[in-house]
């Protein structure tokens, strides 16, 4: 009972907000006399030989040191359990618990902070790999998760790394020549092959008074513009947005056929699909009022910058101009995108017409914007120090607090401290990467937890309620449960255990917008394509939780095995799987609330492990599954009959027949 509390308890504590102390470990790389200190979300490693184990040290030999502290409202026994491809070392409150000889080992926490340190090593001669696991009596073998840990808070750890992502996205190499220090084979830092939007045919999808608006003051427009303020006058403003907006002509529509294709249904459903698809966790409305306290990009301009087919064609494929676009593909249908638009127009107020620009004075000025931007037959004509003379005098130009004749980023002092104090490094960081490091960037940069909860904290869709019952009610009903359709936010899955959950194959695909199907086709939620980042994101995911990009090849499905978990999955005798599960074209027999995903699909999505330890215990690692557990003691089932009641040989033999399917 005691540990029962302890555990619950772990759970609402982790998150705490304080001063000194922050979710994770703080972990120390050293490889070849080099450093670097960072923040883990688990105690795991993996680190394919050859490979560095961070992009601030160099590759081969290296030492992790991970510490963080486990704090318990009371005492707990607890078994913890060590795997590790290297030399590995645990200790518990200073006394040594774990290390290669002795890998498992029961332990009493104390009442409070019990800190753990794990020191491990490779030799650079095999693939680096480290997990922590922990069991007790109350539940079965688990990795540590995330929200049991926090460490002591160094906000120094962090600079560096943001500085390095900072120096990537604002693209500072398209006017400093940074010479042989970015790599020009498009190995290192993926981050640099991100390019800002082309501007190939800007007439075609903007409107000449937001091109001028934008040019003279992004941030009035975007309050997370990474597009710099370019000291331009009003006039010079409407002279280059004068010629952009020659470059191709915007689709002629008519009040009358605007009206036809954008229907007031259409607004209502447009709102529909701005809730339940997750717009409106990163984005508030055009006609939102008020202060949002969830920091979304707002929308409010979006009419005033393109032309209505234009931004329906841009709602279609988001990527066409910037394939680093953070907007994601969501693979709408002609109509949902024009329902879109429609929500997105309502209440336009006409523009205010632009002051008038002179085209042939725009194309000569335009000349600095192609530094950053494809523009057709406009040539880069820059005169910036290469970057090796700008590093030697920091404070000046575009990092200056006063940036007078240079472009303003609007940095915040933070940032000119992290731009600042990554330029004092060798730069060595961007002719390298890792996995980890970049699925790790990419989730902030791309808002994934906008969407998904992670690591006990709740998604700011989750915390719309209000917002999003307001849309999803005015939207007309379908027919049917389908895409569309309200849903709960909850439905969204969480990303805490995707990395040790999911093959990374199937990952890549699935976050890169290219899996051939969609698993919860019942839900009205639809993950969106990520494109360039998803392949990356996905193996990521895989060396965070301390796996390899692929299991290790398992023989042939056991055919014996195969039949008795034909059994299982039933009805018959079995745990009646098929009541909210589909197996391939069957449907399931008797769903409640929503139907479970298509077994068919478990082994090609699913790795084995988790299969296993979902099955032992669904609700410890998602606490508002629907999803029953089928072993009490994590050692047997009431099936007592079968495999002996053994849950796991059970569960293996579901394994054996779900990968004999065809």
């Amino acid at each position: 009972m005691r540990t029962l509390v302890f555990l619950a308890a772990l759970t609402s504590f982790a998150f705490a907000d304080t001063a000194k102390t922050e979710p994770g470990l703080a972990v120390t790389y050293t490889a070849v006399g080099k450093s670097d200190t960072t923040t883990s979300r688990l105690a795991a490693l993996y680190v394919p030989k050859g490979a560095p184990a961070t992009p601030f040290v160099p590759a081969g030999p290296f030492k992790a040191v991970f510490t963080g502290d486990i704090d318990s409202p009371l005492r707990a026994d607890v078994t913890f359990f060590v795997k590790a491809r290297g030399v590995v070392k645990v200790s518990i409150n200073g006394a040594a618990a774990l290390d290669d000889k002795k890998t498992e080992k029961s332990v009493q926490l104390s009442k409070g902070a019990n800190r753990v340190v794990v020191e491990f090593t490779s030799d650079g001669t095999q693939d680096a790999q480290l997990q922590l696991d922990w069991a007790s009596k109350e539940f079965p073998r688990e990795p540590v998760p995330p929200t049991a840990w926090t460490h002591a808070a160094a906000p120094e750890q962090s600079k560096v790394r943001e500085g390095r992502m900072l120096f990537a996205t604002r693209h500072c190499t398209a006017c400093h020549d940074a010479g042989n220090a970015v790599p020009k084979d498009g190995t290192g830092m993926p981050e640099l092959l991100s390019t800002a939007p082309d501007l190939m045919d800007a007439g075609v999808r903007f409107r000449q008074t937001w091109v001028a608006s934008w040019l003279e003051n992004p941030r009035a427009l975007r309050h997370d513009a990474t597009m710099p303020n370019l000291g331009l006058t009003k006039e010079q403003a409407a002279d280059i947005a004068a010629y952009l907006t020659t470059l191709g002509k915007p689709a002629m529509v008519s009040p009358k056929e605007f009206a036809k294709i954008y229907t007031d249904d259409g607004v209502l459903s447009g709102g529909g699909l701005f809730a339940n698809l997750g717009c409106v966790a990163c984005h508030t409305a055009p006609n939102f009022d008020g202060k949002d306290d969830h920091a979304r990009t707002s929308l409010k301009h979006v009419t005033n910058k393109f032309h209505p087919f234009a931004l329906t064609e841009f709602l279609k494929i988001p990527s066409m101009h910037n394939p680093w676009t953070r907007m994601p593909n969501f693979r709408l249908t002609d109509t949902e995108a024009a329902q879109l638009t429609a929500f997105l127009y309502r209440g336009v107020t006409p523009d205010t017409p632009p002051l008038k620009g002179d085209a042939a004075r725009g194309k000569i000025a335009v000349a600095s914007c192609a530094a950053c931007h494809t523009i057709s037959g406009v040539e880069k004509s820059i005169a910036a120090p290469t970057l090796a003379v700008a590093i030697k005098s920091p404070a000046k130009g575009c990092l200056s607090a006063q940036p007078g004749k240079a472009p303003d980023f609007s940095f915040t002092p933070a940032q000119r401290e992290a731009l600042t104090a990554f330029l004092a490094t060798d730069l060595v960081s961007l002719k390298q990467d890792t996995f980890a490091d970049f699925a790790e960037r990419q989730i902030r940069h791309m808002n994934c937890t906008a969407c998904h909860p992670r690591d006990g904290r709740q998604s700011t869709f989750q915390q719309l309620d209000e917002e999003i019952s307001k849309l999803t009610s005015d939207a007309p009903k379908p027919a049917e449960q389908t895409e569309g359709s309200t849903v709960p936010p909850t439905a969204i899955p969480q990303l805490t255990w995707l990395g040790e959950k999911l093959q990374p194959g199937w990952m890549g695909s699935f976050i890169a917008g290219a899996a051939p199907y969609k698993p919860r086709p019942w839900l009205a939620s639809r993950m969106p394509g990520f494109g360039a980042p998803g392949v990356g994101i996905a193996n990521g995911l895989a060396h965070q939780h301390g796996l390899p990009l692929a299991d290790t090849p398992e023989p042939a499905a056991d055919k014996a095995r195969a039949e008795i978990g034909e059994k299982l999955i039933s009805a018959d005798g079995g745990f009646n799987c098929v009541q909210c599960h589909g197996v391939k074209d069957q449907a399931p027999t008797a769903v409640f609330e929503a139907p479970g995903i298509n077994l068919g699909y478990a082994t090609e999505r699913l790795r084995k492990g988790y299969f296993h330890r979902w099955l032992l215990a669904p609700l410890r690692i998602d606490a508002e599954t629907k999803m029953p557990k089928f072993s009490e003691d994590g050692i047997t089932t009431q099936l007592s009959d079968i495999l002996g009641g053994k849950a796991t040989d059970q569960f293996d033999a579901i394994w054996q027949s779900l990968r004999s399917l065809k």
